[in-house]
């Protein structure tokens, strides 16, 4: 399963432990249901920053599904510049 995220074209940073948890409620947590189906989450080109707060906002629930072990090996992260893509997995960890 594949999630494009979506986020307002003129924000760039992503924070906030309450606005991870909304964006996680409000558009992946109805869509993937199935956590030993591998799932990728598309960060737009247009995010150039991921906070910690917002990252563990958006990953508590999944942490509480599936534990670290389900993340790393069911869950990829796409983003326009892999520096996105490290910093959101040393987050998660």
């Amino acid at each position: 399963m594949r999630i494009i995220l979506d986020f307002d074209k003129t924000t760039s940073r992503l924070s906030g432990n309450p606005y991870g948890k909304e964006v996680y409620h409000s558009q992946v947590e109805d869509k993937y249901t199935d956590y030993s189906e591998p799932l990728t989450l598309v960060f737009p080109n247009h995010i150039k920053k991921v906070a910690f707060s917002f990252v563990q906002g958006f990953f508590t629930d999944l942490v509480s599904k599936i534990g670290y072990e389900g993340i790393e090996n069911n869950i990829k992260i796409e983003a326009g510049d892999q520096k996105i893509v490290d910093e959101i997995i040393s987050r998660i960890e």
